[in-house]
């Protein structure tokens, strides 16, 4: 008896010890190096349409304009001097949701299946991702399109258990799509700054 009540303990424990991650704020550093050529500066705004995302909706939001502020500040534009544009970016959740998979046979065996490193969840999150590029009068200049995919497994075991997967996941996203749009804007520097010439 004494033998299993300690085999509980040490297994509440290490149970304890795999908690939940908490939010990371390196997830709202810039994505990539300062482009080799900036534009002039701009200013930064984010549209998230449709935006609902369970109770952690406000922080998303929130990470998101941190995160495409600084992207705009510290990558993108020249932080220096009167603004010569906008830079918006459109967040779209095309798809988010935990498979039942998981949560199903966790459910049939009590969680107790968990224990031995079954994940209890899995979430997936993909957003379309939008900037648009547009002068003083508003006008657009550029637009350019990327879809950031993302997903982690819940379980007491596992490394991206989250305590806010939404969040988190919603921010990856982003983050991938900035990625590949900075990829896509190099190109196009000399066109967007001829444009944005006062």
């Amino acid at each position: 008896m004494l033998y299993r009540t300690r085999k509980i303990t040490a297994a509440l424990g290490v149970l304890g010890l795999a908690g939940c991650r908490a939010f990371d704020p390196a997830l709202l550093a810039p994505t990539s190096d300062p482009l080799p050529v900036q534009l002039p500066p701009l200013v930064a705004e984010v549209r998230l349409p449709h935006f609902s995302v369970s109770r952690d909706s406000q922080a998303v939001a929130t990470d998101v304009r941190t995160l495409f502020g600084r992207e705009v500040r510290e990558v993108l534009a020249d932080s220096s001097g009167a603004p010569r544009g906008f830079a918006v970016l459109t967040a779209r959740r095309v798809r988010y949701g935990t498979g039942p998979v998981y949560s199903y046979i966790s459910g049939l065996a009590f969680g107790g299946l968990a224990l031995l490193g079954l994940p209890m969840a899995r979430y997936r999150c993909a957003v379309d991702v939008q900037l648009d590029v547009r002068n003083q009068r508003r006008e657009l200049i550029g637009t350019y399109y990327a879809q950031g995919q993302a997903k982690a497994t819940a379980g007491p075991y596992s490394h991206a258990n989250y305590a806010q997967p939404e969040r988190v996941l919603y921010v990856q996203c982003v983050r991938q799509g900035l990625a590949q749009i900075m990829t896509q804007l190099q190109p196009e520097i000399p066109h967007l700054r001829e444009e944005l010439a006062p």
